[in-house]
């Protein structure tokens, strides 16, 4: 008969603290984490029925299922800041929300409201909308509006105004919503009132809200966000360089760097290959097989020109050869040390020694083209198969033809002395 009772009152006991839990939306409902199973402890051992109570959950005078979140002593259900630990329960300001978690802790404010989220509650808060106006000065202290534009001079600001033009007509439903036009005429209609219906370039967009307001710009891009429009912003990356001289038009590169001379900056160009006096198409590119460039020039008949000898590889030992393949009918030029070899070249152009520089002088006006071939002296260092290029340059002459005079280029030595033979040949005549 004893063990009868026992279990009768241990189901009683277990019924009375599910029900407990089941009327209690705060008791273990794995909201704020999962309870677990709860420590299961009879009732009234030795004979007697006794207590669901226990003394070791919370303070000691709730069922054993009882939540409490923060481990404060306070249950949930009457604890007023659940997740803030504060057995004191101290509200300093008496609504309900204890100081630990309120967010005016020192006016009320059950709500405990936030609009720009920086945890000061609105009550509280100098600047509620978090736009950088003070509440005291700001037209909309409750939308931000760091513009702070009134178009009606309401003394409400636009981005809180529901009739921004003040002409009875709510913004949403006001087809001049900035212009004030109570009677809402629209003779073509196109959703915009005839009092501001002007939309200059035809995209559909009304120049009072049009980025490029003579330009059509259906999709209103505006790359560097400065208001203006990038189908009439003068400058697309806001870098001080006007898109005709920008080589990153856009990209932000006020440095204009361009390394390889291609005419675009490093900031916007994927391939590094340098460009000798603007010929963009005979770039020379390190990667590339070995490659030659001279460029073309112009000159004067008797000018000594100086060949110039370029290659994509740097300071690598090459041999070159030159040779005139074509010139004007009866020209008798021809090149000065045109052979030679050379390991200098700062960055591409390779140098000459010094008593060993490719000259040309060319004798009649018309047409040259000259040819140069090199060679490397080792295998190349970029592993490329290729050893030998050439390259052929056409060189414009105007001027006089050079009459009685020897097309040969000499060193000015060689020169001077032609100079002192003629001379002397004139003063004999003058005595015979």
């Amino acid at each position: 008969m004893k063990t009868f009772t026992l279990c009768l009152v241990t189901a009683l006991a277990a019924g009375m603290s599910m029900d407990a839990h089941a009327n209690n939306p705060y008791e273990c409902d794995n909201n704020f984490g999962d309870c677990g199973t709860p420590e299961q402890s009879g009732g009234g051992g030795g004979g007697g029925g006794g207590s669901i109570l226990v003394n070791n959950t919370d303070l000691g005078d709730t069922y054993q299922f009882a939540d409490d979140y923060d481990d404060d002593g306070i249950e949930d259900t009457y604890d007023n800041c659940p997740f803030v630990s504060n057995p004191d329960q101290a509200d300093d300001d008496g609504d309900g929300v204890g100081s630990g978690c309120d967010n005016c802790p020192s006016d009320f404010n059950p709500e405990g409201t936030d609009l720009d989220g920086d945890l000061l509650g609105d009550v509280c808060d100098a600047d509620g909308d978090g736009d950088g106006i003070a509440d005291i000065d700001d037209m909309c202290a409750m939308v931000p509006d760091p513009l702070q534009l009134d178009t009606d001079n309401d003394g409400a600001g636009d981005a809180c105004d529901e009739d921004m033009d003040n002409d009875g007509i709510f913004n949403l439903e006001d087809n001049c919503p900035l212009i004030s036009n109570p009677d809402q005429m629209d003779s073509d209609p196109d959703q915009w009132g005839d009092a501001c219906d002007n939309d200059d370039d035809g995209d559909n967009i009304q120049n009072t809200f049009d980025n490029c307001a003579q330009a059509a710009n259906f999709d209103q891009l505006d790359l560097d966000n400065d208001g203006i429009g990038d189908a009439c912003d003068a400058d697309l990356d806001n870098d001080d360089f006007v898109n005709a001289l920008d080589n990153c038009p856009s990209d932000f590169n006020p440095e204009q760097l361009d390394e390889d001379r291609d005419g675009v900056g490093e900031t916007c160009d994927d391939r590094y290959c340098y460009v000798v006096m603007g010929d963009v198409e005979e770039c020379l590119d390190p990667k590339d097989a070995f490659k030659v460039y001279s460029p073309d020039m112009s000159a004067s008949t008797g000018d000594a020109v100086r060949l110039r000898l370029f290659a994509n590889r740097v300071s690598q030992p090459l041999r070159y050869t030159w040779t005139v393949v074509g010139a004007p009918n009866g020209s008798k030029a021809v090149i000065e040390h045109a052979e030679g070899a050379s390991s200098v070249s700062s960055p591409f152009e390779y140098r000459y020694l010094g008593d060993r520089e490719v000259l040309f002088q060319p004798d009649l006006p018309g047409s040259y083209e000259v040819r140069v071939v090199a060679e490397l002296v080792w295998d190349d260092v970029t592993g490329g198969s290729s050893v030998v290029a050439e390259n052929t340059m056409s060189l414009d002459v105007t001027g006089e033809p050079m009459a009685g005079c020897s097309a040969i280029a000499g060193s000015a030595s060689a020169t001077m002395a032609l100079m002192a033979m003629l001379l002397g040949w004139a003063r004999r005549e003058e005595r015979v």
